[in-house]
């Protein structure tokens, strides 16, 4: 494919600064750097580096108009997504899905906070003159909030993992990881720690739960067998913890910030972290490994991988009027 040959491309910048002059002393490479070729993920999507001018031009477009204010003129991104506008696409933005999709996968290799609030359509790629839109999303956030901002950016080995995972950009995936996946970037994508919170212990019971019965420990018993699995050192009273808030928050019974007697606030985001970072591997495991990811793909597959210490299910009634 001729990278070069004008046409239409979608393109989301990653706005971030890079690694440190020691990180890179060090041999640490993004992804895609200045005057490197693009970084090829499949035939219609690749990553580059735009030359500043290009960006500082994408940036304007996407960026809040105001009265009397000039833009500041300079180039921020680090990087670029970038695919080819399909032929035929039925509705506008159509072909922006997929590229969504792959940046949501690399959130799994590696949390990045490239959003949407850079994206656009460059009418002639290639084309210095090009008209540039701006494109628009609503009802999800456009920003993404890392918990841990250190390293914002994937990096060269980042890449070949993701290339990896292109194919589940069309294949199916098992219900329970599907949604515990869609809990991951919803997660990311929320400002407050009360919602991330919610949406990453869903996260872990849209893989694990297996029946009404005992809920909370399944969580407790299924999350720590997962962490030893991993080597994480998550104990069983953190899980406690860690639901105790999900329901006190999922229930609207306090805020976060109330709930210091279940948990001290100091220890919240440390625990939160370990808990998105568990998910975060269980997810990546599932789809670079299908084998494990087999454990997840149904409610018999979950009992035998991942057992606890009671049925949970409640048994039926037979006959008569119940205790």
């Amino acid at each position: 494919m001729n990278l070069s040959a004008p046409g239409a491309v979608y393109v989301v910048l990653h706005m971030s600064h890079g690694p440190s002059k020691a990180e890179v002393a060090a041999g640490t490479r993004v992804i895609v750097e200045a005057g490197q070729e693009p970084f090829r993920i499949t035939d219609d999507i690749w990553m580059e580096r735009f030359d500043k001018e290009l960006g500082k031009k994408i940036e304007s477009a996407c960026s809040t108009a105001h009265y009397g204010i000039s833009d500041a003129g300079y180039d921020r991104h680090l990087y670029a997504f970038v695919r080819r506008v399909p032929d035929g696409e039925k509705s506008k933005y159509e072909g922006m899905s997929a590229l969504a999709g792959l940046i949501a996968l690399s959130r799994l290799v590696h949390p990045t906070s490239t959003g949407d609030r850079y994206c656009a359509r460059i009418f002639r790629y290639g084309d210095h003159n090009s008209i540039i839109e701006a494109v628009r999303f609503f009802g999800v956030s456009p920003d993404v909030s890392l918990i841990d901002g250190s390293r914002d950016w994937l990096s060269a080995a980042d890449g070949q993992t993701l290339l990896r995972l292109v194919p589940w950009l069309t294949a199916t995936m098992h219900h329970r990881i599907h949604r515990a996946y869609w809990n991951h970037e919803t997660a990311l994508r929320s400002y407050y720690l009360d919602v991330k919170w919610v949406l990453v212990v869903s996260a872990f019971e849209a893989l694990m739960n297996t029946g009404e019965n005992k809920s909370r420990m399944q969580f407790v018993e299924r999350v720590s067998q997962l962490a030893k699995h991993f080597g994480d050192n998550i104990s069983e009273k953190e899980l406690h913890h860690a639901y105790t808030l999900r329901s006190e928050l999922a229930h609207a019974q306090k805020f976060l910030f109330q709930l210091v007697g279940v948990l001290p606030h100091e220890e919240h985001v440390p625990l939160y972290a370990k808990l998105e970072s568990l998910l975060r591997k269980t997810l990546l495991t599932c789809w670079l490994d299908p084998t494990f990811g087999d454990y997840f793909r149904d409610v018999p597959s979950v009992d035998a991988r991942w057992p606890v210490s009671f049925p949970t299910t409640r048994p039926k009634k037979v006959g008569g009027k119940g205790p």
